[in-house]
């Protein structure tokens, strides 16, 4: 080996910044994802980048440095113009000076950042979620699923000491009827790097016990984007599509629709507006019942009306009737008095008939013998006499 052809490791790097420095006479745009972000009390950022392939692998890494007296511009620019700040897991396009340190190696020196490209990557992402939901024809399976008439039992997902919550909770209770509800919470985080995972395993939790609830409400009040942006992954978004229950959502949305508000059954502006629209259900249900009791109490005193007017009205005809039958009685009456007389016994005699009686009852001839006393009955007058002989034909 050639002593000559050894260098220092310090040279090595020398040449190689001068290589670099050569190959990057300027500032040029970069795409990475930010896999962490440090800000120290002098106010510098750093930031270490990566690239990833398709199937996650990490196929490049840098470290990069956001100086101070640039950091205090980028860093409200770039919130503005997005409505989040630099995060971890995001997405950016910056301009960088590309830098190689004989001490510390490679090295970004920012000089610019392009917030445009970051909403693009986060709208694409979001897009390229909601194109593989309706591709594996899920996108509507839980708008599918219609709330019962009246949701009482809720399964509800959020933070506990979320201000959504308690507005929730207040609505819910101290609604004018008294409506009862019963809520369970499944406590979940609902914003930062955990919170998607959180309410997934709190749905799980749920969807274990399904058949105790009337539906699963997910809320959390207002925030920025990136507060918002766990309520966009396709794995919340996913098992939602999946739940055996229909999914209410009152997530305080600035701007955007998430796509978890696009695959839920029923998505609603903010946590109270969830509760008002519960309590709404059973309001309508009361107003139904209310008018139904109307309708039947008018029903029953127009039917006690006609009844009423129906015995008045016979009240009225009774006398008639009565005089009517009574009428009939007598003429019936003087009808029978007629056949009782045309057939009395005395007027029988009186057309010069006669009646024979035998110890005072009425006899036949073959009733008398020889001997016996006979009475003769005539119309106006009675004789008495003694039989001597009976001839019968």
């Amino acid at each position: 080996m050639n002593s000559e052809a050894v260098l220092g490791l310090h040279e090595l790097h020398v040449e190689i910044g001068a290589c670099v420095e050569q190959a990057f006479p300027h500032a040029v745009w970069v795409a990475a994802e930010i896999i962490s972000l440090n800000e120290n009390r002098t106010g510098h950022c750093y930031l270490e980048l990566i690239e990833k392939e398709e199937d996650g692998a990490i196929i490049a890494r840098a470290k990069a440095t956001i100086w101070a007296s640039l950091y205090r511009k980028i860093k409200p620019y770039f919130m503005q113009a997005t409505g989040m700040p630099l995060a971890v897991g995001m997405m950016v396009a910056l301009q960088v000076e590309v830098v190689f340190h004989p001490a510390y190696g490679l090295s970004l020196n920012v000089h610019d950042i392009n917030p445009a490209f970051t909403v693009g990557n986060r709208l694409l992402q979001r897009n390229n979620i909601i194109q593989r939901l309706h591709n594996e024809g899920v996108f509507d399976m839980n708008k599918e699923l219609s709330l019962p008439a009246l949701p009482a039992r809720l399964a509800v997902v959020s933070a506990l000491t979320a201000a959504g919550y308690g507005d929730f909770m207040n609505e819910l209770t101290q609604n004018q009827w008294g409506f009862p509800f019963q809520v369970t919470l499944f406590p979940a985080l609902v914003q930062g790097e955990l919170a998607e995972a959180s309410m997934v395993k709190a749905l799980h939790q749920i969807a274990e016990q399904w058949q105790d609830f009337d539906a699963v409400v997910i809320i959390r009040g207002g925030g920025s984007v990136a507060d918002l942006s766990c309520f966009d992954g396709y794995d919340l978004a996913y098992l939602v599509t999946q739940m055996p229950l229909p999914v209410v959502v009152g997530v305080g949305h600035d701007r955007d629709v998430s796509v978890l508000d696009m695959v839920a059954s029923l998505s609603l502006k903010t946590p109270t507006a969830v509760a008002q629209y519960m309590v709404q259900q059973f309001a309508q249900a009361y107003q139904q019942v209310l008018a139904l009791q109307e309708r039947v109490a008018k029903g029953v005193d127009a039917l006690l009306n006609r009844q009423q007017q129906r015995l008045q009205t016979i009240e009225a005809l009774l006398p008639v009737c009565a005089m009517r039958l009574l009428e009939k009685k007598e003429n019936k009456l003087r009808l029978l008095e007629r056949s009782v007389e045309l057939l009395s016994p005395i007027n029988v005699l009186k057309k010069g008939y006669t009646m024979t009686l035998k110890n005072g009852a009425i006899v036949s001839l073959a009733d008398i013998q020889p001997g016996d006393e006979i009475t003769t009955v005539f119309h106006n007058g009675v004789f008495t006499s003694q039989v001597k002989n009976v001839n019968l034909e």
